[in-house]
């Protein structure tokens, strides 16, 4: 659960909007994603067994969703902003839970990781000890988003779109390499080379 993902689409949704709007909009995408992720270490290992799905299956799935979203990224046609046009409150609150909460900001390396650690837990120590790093993260999260506009006067809307299809490609691999490790993970093929 890191920024680097989301902090791009993060700067460019909220680029004109106000010090307070950004910072609510930050707010929601953290506790969106730390709520989840609270929620799946908690109760991870009880989703595995009363769904019947394996690490592998739920690894799949989260690739499944990220290429879904990094291929929109990719395809979508460009749309400038208006100059000095406030961006609209009710849909930068919307963004916040999907696609910068869940899955950019809280990615589906992160649900299939909490919840085997769930799984995989075998005391309250253990529980406690990722808890406690999930927590650490979020507040890490919240500070860079926090001082991330100090890069816009370096991102012009020509740079924010290249650098935003090309976060979309690398998402795109991201995604893939999942589906193989999930596919190798439930034995449908055999993986040489990369992870």
């Amino acid at each position: 659960m890191g920024p680097v993902k989301v902090l791009l689409v993060y700067i460019a949704a909220t680029k004109g909007a106000s010090p307070a709007l950004q910072r609510k909009v930050a707010q929601k995408a953290i506790l969106t994603a730390t709520a989840v992720g609270i929620l799946l270490l908690v109760a991870g290992a009880i989703f595995m067994r009363v769904l019947h799905f394996s690490q592998g299956a739920l690894t799949v799935a989260g690739g499944l969703i990220l290429l879904l979203l990094a291929l929109n990224i990719v395809l979508s046609p460009a749309q400038k902003e208006e100059q000095g046009a406030e961006p609209d409150e009710a849909a930068l609150m919307s963004m916040a839970v999907y696609p910068l909460g869940i899955p950019l900001l809280l990615n589906p390396i992160g649900i299939v990781a909490l919840t085997v650690f769930s799984a995989e837990a075998q005391s309250v120590a253990d529980m406690a000890v990722i808890l406690g790093m999930l927590l650490v993260v979020a507040a890490i999260d919240f500070g860079v988003f926090l001082v991330s506009h100090k890069l816009d006067r370096y991102l012009t809307y020509e740079r924010i779109l290249v650098l935003e299809k090309l976060l979309g490609i690398l998402l795109a691999a991201l995604a893939v390499q999942l589906i193989l490790n999930g596919l190798a993970a439930v034995g449908v093929l055999t993986l040489t080379g990369g992870h």
